[in-house]
């Protein structure tokens, strides 16, 4: 596993979908409302940036991608199964915009360590709100992080894990189907039974 390669690959999303901002700012759409500069950073050496900072864009990088290599390690630690490049550097990405709790506790890591490789890309398309606010940004920045994803899946797996899915749907959807007749049958046999105390009466 290239650490830096992948690390190389979450920088180019995370300085476009983050910016640079030289003036602390206060992120009124996270939760809660955060003190934020640079390219996203809201903390440095463990303390949290206030009102008033400032920084140059080196500084900025600098802070970035500390925040970024341990992000790389969390990710790493989480996954249980085998990453490339492309997909540790798209995590790395969603890790730092999300944060190390959210990402352990996300339906991307939940089906990665199943081994769903694509369906775990396309999870990473839900998590595209901010303040409980669908944002454009947001949309923009998972699809460049699901597109690197996959990068590193090769298309016999795509197409494995795409049918397992339409057949865990299948499979779904005739359970219910079942159900639904099971429930008719009941509901048949206990009016039957209605209409014959009905007519003893």
């Amino acid at each position: 596993m290239n650490i830096q390669a992948a690390l190389s690959h979450a920088v180019t999303i995370v300085n476009g979908a983050e910016g640079f901002t030289a003036n602390a700012f206060l992120d009124t759409m996270a939760s809660p409302e955060t003190w934020t500069i640079g390219h996203g950073t809201t903390r440095i050496a463990g303390a949290a940036v206030q009102s008033g900072m400032v920084c140059t864009r080196q500084q900025a990088d600098g802070w970035a991608m500390t925040d970024m290599t341990q992000a790389a390690h969390y990710v790493l630690r989480e996954v249980t199964v085998t990453l490339n490049e492309y997909q540790l550097g798209a995590l790395i990405s969603f890790c730092y915009n999300i944060g190390d709790g959210n990402f352990r506790s996300s339906s991307v890591l939940e089906a990665l360590n199943l081994g769903l490789y694509s369906i775990a890309a396309d999870r990473l398309l839900e998590y595209d709100e901010a303040g409980g606010v669908v944002r454009g940004g947001l949309q923009t920045r998972r699809g460049r992080e699901r597109a690197l994803f996959l990068l590193g899946i090769p298309r016999t797996t795509l197409t494995l894990a795409s049918a397992r899915a339409r057949a865990a749907k299948a499979a779904a959807q005739a359970a219910a189907a079942e159900t639904a007749r099971e429930d008719a049958e009941t509901d048949a046999l206990n009016q039957a039974e209605l209409d014959r105390i009905a007519k003893g009466t």
